[in-house]
């Protein structure tokens, strides 16, 4: 949901504009009342509103029930809740002009099969110089602009140079052709959107995720229906609030954030909900995305978005590993086509957010030196994120969603809660033992060189006061013992 009018206030919009409704300011009232855009979802609201007798449609009916009686009111509340879910994760498809120049070089007459070994093959190849007279002519354009062309099908990824050759050739690998039968989960024709850094793309699939878990995870039985309304970021929330503090306060708005210990996750269910037939349909404009353009934070809040959302979309499609053998193959074999190269789960974590070092399970680091993967590689690691990436299994830290603009607050919050649990750190203090997360030794190099270093990580990281205190008085000992707490591989799945 963009309330652009205040996020503009926020500085984090440029203009205070609708979208869809151009120089209309998007209050809350536009967007949930007024807006064309969302007319036919406002239709089926206000028609359910009539079954539960309720013909009144303002801000404080659907946003704090105000006048309904109590029998129906969490009724109400959780109507403008899913009109809130349906419209949160909008992404507007923009027709990207370079795309039927792709459909038009189909047709050209200049691709051509080339070998590349003894036993295989790259189709649909040719050269820049036959690539250039065809647009020329086709086109009526000089050679200025023909090269132009050339160079935006490039940054676009409709087009790939190939390795250590002067030739160029459509997206035709294996693992990244759009009408080849990959193994890559989100392959297949794209809506050629225009998508220029990929960020808005990035923003909406964050959004799509954070609608699929708000409505298919629960934690001790209890599924939280509606967890966010203005934002999904605690400090952004409280921030709005604060800046619509005369609008929200009539209503009877509260600010909570629910901690969960054990999130459980209906992944059959969400196989057939609508939202995660949107998802994977947005998810193939992935395959154009330049995500090299991104800088360090948007990078890594895009591509720890990527690596949950893959967890949760080849979790639906394949079912849980159940096995070493298979949850080796599954975080190695599962895939997305990113900016026209196949990203698998362990590419992302240990290539992208790891800044290409080696895995737990791996002999090598998973791009070599001439992997123009390498580009989007971090510069460095920032361990936190192992807080918050989710592989799927139980002692995983819980799934959440992360913003590029936010990133280091979000990731601060997230290591400091999952710090709070026992799963990541439990304290003996008469035995002197403490216990830490089988995370912290697996990727211990990212704490630091010794296993003091990351207990001190640890002890700068932990805000719980009872806790942070016995961990001090456990170190001032100098006799302390460091354990792991074995690792529940255990599927989070709902049976």
């Amino acid at each position: 949901m963009r309330l652009t009018v205040h996020l503009h206030r926020l500085r984090q919009s440029p203009d205070p504009h609708c979208p869809w409704c151009r120089n209309v300011s998007e209050t809350i009232e536009h967007f949930l009342l007024q807006c064309s855009h969302f007319h036919s979802h406002c239709v089926v609201l206000r028609s359910q509103l009539l079954t539960l007798n309720v013909t009144t449609c303002d801000l404080p009916t659907l946003l704090a029930a105000a006048g309904v009686h109590p029998s129906r009111q969490h009724a109400v509340i959780r109507l403008t809740c899913a009109f809130l879910r349906k419209t949160v994760s909008e992404f507007v498809c923009e027709d990207d002009p370079a795309a039927p120049v792709v459909e038009e070089l189909k047709e050209s007459g200049i691709l051509h099969d080339r070998r590349t070994s003894l036993f295989s093959s790259t189709k649909d190849v040719f050269t820049g110089q036959h690539f250039v007279d065809w647009i020329m002519k086709a086109k009526e354009v000089d050679e200025k602009e023909a090269l132009d062309i050339g160079q935006d099908l490039l940054n676009k990824k409709y087009i790939m140079p190939l390795r250590k050759d002067v030739q160029t050739a459509l997206m035709n690998d294996p693992k990244t052709n759009e009408t080849s039968n990959s193994s890559a989960l989100n392959a297949g024709p794209t809506q050629k959107c225009k998508l220029g850094d990929g960020g808005e793309l990035s923003e909406a699939l964050r959004r799509a995720m954070l609608k699929l878990t708000t409505d298919h995870i629960s934690s001790d039985g209890k599924v939280f229906a509606c967890v966010v309304i203005f934002g999904e970021s605690l400090e952004v929330l409280v921030m709005a609030l604060e800046a619509l503090h005369e609008e929200a306060k009539p209503l009877g708005l509260a600010v909570s954030w629910p901690k969960t210990k054990v999130q459980v996750v209906n992944y059959e269910e969400m196989k057939n909900a609508e939202e995660f037939e949107d998802y994977v349909k947005m998810s193939k404009e992935l395959q154009h995305v330049a995500v090299e353009k991104l800088a360090q934070d948007e990078s890594k809040a895009f591509f720890i978005n990527i690596y949950n959302a893959l967890v949760i979309h080849a979790t639906v499609m394949n079912g849980p590993p159940s096995n070493w053998f298979s949850r080796l193959r599954f975080f190695d074999k599962m895939c997305y086509i990113i900016g026209g190269h196949a990203y698998s789960l362990n590419d992302i974590e240990n290539g992208v957010l790891r800044a290409n070092k080696r895995g737990a399970a791996q002999i090598f680091a998973p791009f070599g030196s001439s992997d123009p993967r390498l580009k989007t590689s971090n510069i460095q690691v920032d361990p936190r994120i192992h807080f918050a990436l989710n592989c799927g299994a139980k002692s995983c830290p819980p799934i959440k969603t992360f913003s590029g603009k936010n990133i280091n607050e979000e990731l601060r919050i997230a290591t400091e809660a999952y710090l709070e649990t026992d799963e990541a750190l439990l304290l003996d203090e008469n035995q002197g033992v403490i216990h830490l997360s089988s995370l912290l030794k697996w990727y211990s190099s990212d704490f630091g060189d010794t296993v003091d270093d990351v207990v001190q990580w640890v002890l700068h990281n932990v805000v719980q006061p009872k806790k942070k205190a016995t961990l001090q008085n456990i170190l001032d000992t100098k006799k302390y013992k460091v354990r792991y707490i074995p690792y529940d591989w255990g599927s989070n799945s709902h049976e």
